[in-house]
């Protein structure tokens, strides 16, 4: 049976890369002012995970590994997943 502690242990590895996935998934399919505020809640959340990444390899806890490559994993994505493109005449910032 699993103790609190394991649990807890558990539940940080799979949420706070579950959390950083799903923000990326909205950031990179979202549209216009949307795609905007998702952009800036990615960002933030990267920033968390960062920290929270930071932590668990200074405290030397056994799932610094899971946090390393799900941040890796999110700065990547970010780069490498295409964001949903405008069409020319939804787009204000192209001079016609």
């Amino acid at each position: 049976m699993l103790d609190l502690s394991q649990i807890t242990s558990l539940l940080d590895a799979i949420i706070f890369p579950l959390i950083g996935s799903v923000a990326l998934m909205y950031a990179k399919l979202s549209r216009g002012a949307a795609a905007r505020r998702a952009e800036k809640q990615f960002f933030a959340i990267l920033v968390v995970l960062t920290v929270v990444t930071l932590r668990t390899v200074i405290t030397c806890h056994e799932i610094w590994l899971v946090h390393t490559m799900s941040l890796g994993g999110l700065i990547v994505g970010s780069l490498l997943i295409p964001g949903q493109t405008e069409t020319p005449e939804h787009d204000p910032t192209i001079a016609v």
